[in-house]
């Protein structure tokens, strides 16, 4: 799909999926994506099938739909199905890789000091195992590549990173990365939540070992949504440090459930743990299914093609510009801050510009459904502010 035909063509058909746009000007996907109408409709679908009884295989039809999230997930960032995990945030999904790792006296795990919390607080959590925790130093508020070569030694096991930072977008250079880290024998974990949905990635090229991802912001999907994934290579490298009944194949027979002899699935299915929630996952699904129709190429081209217009204004303005200008390191998001930032976030809000204000800058992540129109009003505000 070429970019001029969703600017187009397709694009008002796009937009009528976010009803609120004729009074809201959504540039906050870094926070919460809004939910298309389709995803609502058939999440509606859903309960009105549990209410009213009608859908005579439940079972059937409910795996069959977490089946296609999976494999909606995978194409995205160029993985298998059977390596995606379905998870209800990032944390979680951090989690299983923190407390799945084996873990000795003495080894050492590398995190960015400008990781968003979610990033951390797990891995902080193996002090008590005796793991050390070691921060690695930024330059001016991006990571730092070389800092990272002179950080890593022998006791490295694992370097934990976001895959695009979230107060100011810089998107790491995760193929660079992770050659170094898989000729270190460092495992490679990477938060995706600022990036996936929005910004191309291959998970293959970038030899992550494991990726966690919540689906409520680029994903355009509901709180409680989320995945992870784990390569087939790094798979024996992690176990399962809770287990249930879920993490087993059925192959959908629950008429005889007094069996206690199944495996674990071979998939990263088996680190899913109980009943599913169904709903949000039904919702999760539909949103998917928007984005994949679009194309994640497609939507990073768009958006940054959007910021463009920002950008071109911010570079001979008051403001300063905090997100980076390498094209290799841009992304979905693009921070600036001004004279009184706090202000200038309460007056965008008043007119009903919706962004967020963040380590004291202002940070506009706009979507592909967004318009140039969009941009306009912003700009012609950050003029009068």
């Amino acid at each position: 799909m070429a970019l001029r035909e969703i600017k187009n063509k397709k694009l008002r058909r796009y937009r009528k999926e976010f009803p609120f746009i004729q009074e809201i000007t959504f540039l906050n996907h870094a926070s919460f994506g809004p939910i298309p109408s389709r995803a609502l409709k058939s999440t509606y679908e859903y309960y009105e099938a549990l209410t009213l009884q009608k859908v005579v295989d439940m079972d059937k039809l409910t795996f069959e739909r977490l089946d296609l999230v999976r494999t909606y997930l995978a194409k995205m960032i160029k993985a298998k199905p059977s390596e995606i995990g379905l998870v209800p945030n990032t944390s979680y999904g951090l989690n299983v890789a923190t407390n799945g790792l084996k873990w000795k006296r003495g080894d050492k795990v590398l995190l960015s000091d400008v990781e968003f919390p979610a990033n951390v607080y797990p891995w902080l959590n193996l002090k008590r195992k005796g793991v050390e925790i070691k921060f690695i130093r930024s330059r001016n508020g991006f990571f730092d590549i070389d800092n990272l070569l002179k950080t890593i030694d022998s006791r490295c096991r694992v370097l934990s990173l976001g895959y695009v930072q979230f107060f100011n977008g810089f998107k790491n250079d995760l193929e660079t990365i992770g050659k170094i880290c898989q000729e270190k024998d460092v495992f490679l974990v990477v938060d995706g939540i600022q990036g996936v949905g929005c910004v191309d990635l291959d998970v293959k090229k970038a030899k992550i070992d494991f990726l966690a991802c919540g689906g409520q912001k680029w994903l355009l999907s509901s709180l409680g949504t989320g995945f992870f994934y784990l390569s087939e290579q790094a798979k024996r490298k992690i176990e399962p440090a809770f287990f249930g009944w879920m993490g087993v194949d059925w192959k959908l027979n629950f008429t005889d459930l007094l069996r206690y002899d199944l495996s674990p699935f071979q998939s990263s299915r088996k680190f899913e743990i109980g009943t599913y929630p169904f709903s949000t996952l039904w919702t999760m699904c539909s949103s998917l299914e928007l984005l994949s129709e679009v194309g994640t190429k497609v939507i990073e081209k768009r958006v940054l093609r959007l910021l463009d217009l920002l950008l071109n204004y911010l570079k001979d303005s008051p403001y300063q510009i905090k997100s980076s200008l390498d094209p290799m390191h841009r992304s979905g998001i693009l921070s600036f801050s001004g004279k009184d930032t706090a202000r200038l976030f309460q007056i965008l809000s008043r007119k009903k510009i919706q962004v967020s204000f963040r380590e004291n800058s202002i940070r506009v992540s706009p979507h592909f459904y967004n318009s140039f129109e969009d941009m306009e009003k912003l700009i012609c505000l950050l003029k009068k502010a």
